[in-house]
């Protein structure tokens, strides 16, 4: 056993709980300590050898261990300064996540000092996300990565196998999204340019898709359970602006919601036009789409105010491809929503210029006309846009 000599003693109280009041054991009183080496298993683990170190005074030995379990008791292995005992005392693992495994062990000093200590064995999954998702978003070129990882202590995993099902209501189907079998040791699901048709699942925004994997180590398994919904592409942020008949202030240029003199030919992209509307500046890149009658569409998106609170982009260019292309709108009423496609030529130094392409929504509010001397009319819109990365 590990020898302390007396000075030495007094730090064998630091191996017991850090919350120890009056009413609890001081080990160093009693000459010896425990302490479990292996606090952590995964609940695959049902076969694994336990570990103990055995702390002692200098003229203290231990000769017996017991460990107990509700009513099972078992006799652990001392050797030297280390007590060992398998882990199948412990029962099944699984479902023990939470809460962890309680054990009772009570030892045999030579020096016939009571001793008995209460452990709380940690219980992990054996399958776990290394990288979940909140979401995929639908048919984007930048992929959304899913990440699992598999550990355990000493179990093998033979194998991990993966389910799919649409909605939390759905049935499980085995789905091989990779196109082979998943790496035990964990692995990673992209979903890129992800449809209707991918995978064969026939998911479209709004619906969810459920993963279930599923680790596999002779009869126990682990498995876990995650669900990412499908989205659109939106645009993040919205701006609230006043565009006005005011020759100070009458163009405005969307991408930083700045307004400029009607002298400026620069860095304006659209303008005001009367009586209430607005068109293209100079030579931007622009053209409109004037939304009509949504009643045909999803319950998502059959009003202008149901489309424009969702922002899905994806339907917006729908509608705009099939629209009628505008340049210039003279008259706009409240409630109105225009689709808006604009291509900027964007400029890095030390690269070449680049033709960056968005689609937004200008959604039209309130619309006041006053007369004090001076006619001036102004056109209360919300508006917002991104790149559609397809």
């Amino acid at each position: 056993m590990k020898k302390l000599k007396i000075f030495f003693i007094l730090s064998i109280s630091i191996l017991s709980s850090c919350n120890e009041d009056e009413s609890e054991i001081n080990y160093a009183n009693l000459g010896a300590n425990i302490v479990l080496n292996t606090a952590t298993i995964s609940n695959l683990d049902e076969n694994h050898t336990m570990e103990f170190s055995i702390i002692t005074a200098e003229d203290v030995t231990v000769s017996d261990m017991q460990l107990t379990r509700g009513t099972t008791t078992v006799n652990a292995s001392i050797i030297g300064e280390k007590a060992t005992f398998n882990s199948s005392i412990l029962g099944t693992l699984n479902g023990q996540e939470e809460d962890g495994v309680n054990v009772n062990a009570v030892t045999t000093l030579s020096n016939g000092n009571p001793y008995s200590k209460d452990f709380t064995i940690k219980i992990t999954k054996a399958i776990s996300l290394e990288k979940g998702l909140d979401a995929i978003v639908y048919n984007s070129t930048v992929g959304d990565t899913l990440t699992f990882k598999t550990s355990t202590k000493s179990a093998t995993i033979d194998n991990v196998s993966l389910e799919w099902k649409k909605g939390k209501a759905g049935t499980y189907a085995s789905t091989t999204p990779l196109g082979s079998n998943l790496n035990v040791e964990g692995d990673e699901i992209i979903f890129l340019n992800f449809t209707d048709a991918s995978y064969g699942y026939n998911l479209a925004v709004k619906d969810t898709l459920y993963y279930r994997f599923i680790a596999k180590s002779g009869s126990l398994t682990d498995s876990l359970e995650t669900y990412m919904p499908i989205i659109s592409q939106t645009f993040a942020t919205s701006n609230k602006v006043t565009l006005s008949s005011d020759l100070t202030k009458n163009k405005l240029n969307l991408s930083t919601a700045t307004f400029y003199t009607d002298t400026n030919t620069e860095d304006g992209e659209i303008k005001f036009k009367n009586n209430s509307g607005f068109e293209k500046e100079g030579t931007t890149d622009i053209d409109f789409v004037k939304v009509g009658d949504l009643s045909t569409e999803s319950n998502y998106y059959n009003t202008v105010d149901k489309l424009y609170a969702e922002k899905d982009l994806l339907v917006a260019k729908r509608l705009y491809d099939a629209g009628t292309k505008l340049t210039e709108v003279s008259d706009t009423a409240n409630g109105d929503l225009y689709i808006y496609k604009i291509t900027r030529i964007v400029t890095e130094e030390g690269k070449p210029d680049t033709n960056v392409t968005t689609y937004g929504m200008i959604k039209i509010a309130d619309i006041i006309t006053t007369n004090g001397g001076t006619s001036l009319t102004e056109i209360s819109i919300e508006f917002g846009e991104a790149e559609i990365k397809q």
